[in-house]
């Protein structure tokens, strides 16, 4: 016996009520119902009620204490009104002003649409990143903004498997497995990441950069070839520059299996003192992900600096501008407080 009643003018909306989900609860649980004959009773596509159950579904304890999964009409409605109060009012194409306003901040400020969406919310606009994000990719609104403009634009990432000039050998001592744990944390200051921003294809000159995971604070060097001999100029400056400091707060230096990286001795040895100033670890071949904090903020370069530029061209004071830039950027993961806000505290 057929229990829901539809038009065929309600068959177009393809949101399911509490009232149904309570029906398909009946359905799945009790009665044992197939998912294809739950939706025909209901009007919906195979797939719509697929979907459903997945969003729904729990495990509870029977009376044997046995595990059994089932679906929650509850849960599922919760979920549902969860994503509703994300996804936040639609945009309007006469709200002229806040688009203009939104295709200057991602454009010209670089800046994320979970980044404008914070900023706007504090300003009076109840808006989500989600939102801004599907109006771009709808194109219908934001007729200036591509979707290649968009920083984290996760959909369109494709992970390598090709790691650049590969060394033939890492130390064991030097593997990643051996670093302290409490780096893995992230509690303590001063357990950093690094690796190079290369520029056009056939050119030599790039940019070193220095992540740090707690904060992520970062430190841009321009090079003029990937020579491990300029890694440690690099780092002979920092030392002049924070004198004693510099052994505090550079405590670890994880790298990739690079081979401009691989002279960890020439790395490590201090330029001021005797002995090490450093302690240098690297990632396994192919895991970028074990440097995730500095490859992020490497993307967060390719914002100013894409890739086919010749790097020679690039100036030490738009260097310097991209690193403010980044250390003053609102982060979601800190509240959005900026790296520069967590290290003034």
């Amino acid at each position: 016996m057929r229990l829901l009643n539809y038009s065929k003018k309600e068959e177009g909306n393809k949101h399911l009520t509490y009232t149904e989900r309570l029906m398909i609860e009946r359905w799945y649980n009790k009665e044992r119902k197939s998912k294809a004959e739950i939706a025909r009773l209901t009007n919906k596509s195979e797939r719509t009620i697929r979907r459903e159950i997945r969003r729904g579904e729990t495990i509870i304890l029977t009376t044997l204490l046995e595990k059994k999964k089932v679906y929650s009409a509850d849960k599922s409605q919760i979920k549902y009104e969860e994503y509703k109060k994300d996804k936040g009012p639609e945009l309007k194409i006469s709200d002229i002003e806040l688009v203009s306003k939104i295709e200057r901040e991602i454009i010209e400020n670089k800046k994320s649409p979970e980044v404008v969406a914070y900023e706007l919310r504090n300003e009076g606009t109840n808006i989500c990143g989600r939102t801004i994000r599907n109006a771009i990719k709808n194109g219908k609104i934001f007729k200036k903004i591509k979707r290649g403009q968009i920083i984290y634009n996760k959909s369109g990432m494709r992970v390598s498997l090709k790691e650049k000039r590969v060394g033939r050998h890492s130390p064991i001592e030097k593997s990643i497995e051996n670093r302290p744990k409490e780096v893995d944390t992230r509690e303590v200051y001063g357990d950093w990441e690094g690796d190079l921003v290369v520029g056009k294809q056939g050119t030599k000159t790039a940019l070193f950069t220095l992540t740090e995971r707690k904060t992520r604070e970062e430190i841009i060097m321009k090079i003029p070839n990937r020579k491990t001999e300029n890694i440690a100029k690099c780092l002979d400056r920092l030392e002049r520059k924070y004198g004693k400091e510099f052994y505090s707060k550079f405590r670890t230096i994880t790298f990739d299996n690079g081979s401009e990286f691989l002279g960890y001795e020439e790395i490590e040895k201090a330029k001021y003192r005797k002995g090490k100033r450093t302690t240098i670890y690297y990632a396994h071949p192919y895991r970028s992900g074990e440097r995730g904090s500095n490859e992020n903020n490497n993307r967060m370069i390719r914002r100013w600096i894409p890739k086919g530029i010749d790097m020679k061209n690039i100036t030490n004071e738009f260097i310097k501008h991209i690193e403010d830039w980044i250390n003053n950027y609102p982060r979601a993961m800190f509240g959005y407080k900026s790296t520069n806000m967590i290290l003034s505290n």
